[in-house]
């Protein structure tokens, strides 16, 4: 059964782009249409979330901009697709999406 792909960005404040992703396993074999719903029914304007609510990295790249404001706090979901590569230590799909619910 393939494990579930999430992907997502970072913008700085002069659009320059930081892509990452996190690899879910998902033993219940829950669809990528199913899951991308559940997502995008928990973003902010349909495409941003802040990492630290979802559990999601953050990277290393915000920075002070020249007015002493912090870069965007919110990062950009792409998308989700199967992939074969390992889950991370502990990470099921389901409890992501569950954290999701809670949070809202």
């Amino acid at each position: 059964m393939a494990n579930i792909r999430f992907e997502y960005l970072y913008r700085d404040e002069y659009n320059y782009k930081t892509f990452g992703e996190v690899i879910f396993a998902n033993p219940n074999g829950l669809s990528l249409a199913s899951i991308h719903q559940c997502i995008t029914g928990h973003l902010m304007e349909g495409a941003w979330f802040y990492p630290e609510q979802w559990g999601i990295p953050k990277f290393s790249c915000h920075q002070v901009s020249a007015f002493g404001a912090h870069d965007w706090l919110w990062y950009e979901y792409d998308q989700v697709g199967d992939t074969n590569e390992a889950a991370g230590d502990g990470l099921v799909i389901e409890e992501f999406l569950q954290r999701l619910e809670l949070g809202r």
